[in-house]
């Protein structure tokens, strides 16, 4: 084997058995450390591989539990808009109705309006028709120009 140089001794001088069988024993030794290290390496390795993959199939669910979450969410906001859409065309359809009413009140109130003087200004003429029995061509005459007044301050009023 390698020869070793010991001070004072001469360069042709060999180990013993002992100390090549000592060399041989500690060579074993640090080889068979070396592959049990590299046994528990190899299995570190493997078990890290393993976590890994786990971390990328956990952060694919992740991913796609994400992904159904935004989903949700998108269909939430869209349904959100839609029943805001459909409140406010009820609320529109509501106003139009309330305004319709308002002036079919207003129109009856008009006709009540109306259906008062016409029946006021008819008593008036019983009375008169009572009183003189018969009408002369003038007092016709203003009768009905009393009743086209009438007709025109009524008009006037619903116009407002």
């Amino acid at each position: 084997m390698a020869e070793a140089q010991k001070p004072g001794k001469a360069a042709d001088s060999q180990f013993t058995e002992t100390d090549v069988l000592s060399r041989i024993e500690s060579i074993l030794r640090f080889t068979t450390d070396e592959l049990a290290n590299s046994e528990v390496r190899a299995q570190a390795f493997e078990k890290l591989t393993e976590f890994e993959a786990q971390l990328l199939y956990q952060q694919r669910n992740i991913s796609s539990a994400l992904e159904n979450v935004q989903k949700y969410r998108d269909e939430i906001e869209k349904e959100w808009h839609k029943e805001k859409a459909v409140r406010e065309n009820t609320l529109d359809l509501m106003a139009a109705r309330m305004k319709d009413l308002h002036e079919t009140l207003r129109a009856q109130e008009y006709l009540l309006d109306y259906a008062a003087t016409e029946q006021k200004f008819l008593r008036a003429l019983l009375v008169e028709l009572r009183d003189k029995k018969a009408l002369g061509e003038a007092e016709v005459e203003k009768i009905l120009a009393g009743h086209e007044s009438l007709l025109a301050e009524l008009s006037r009023k619903a116009k407002k």
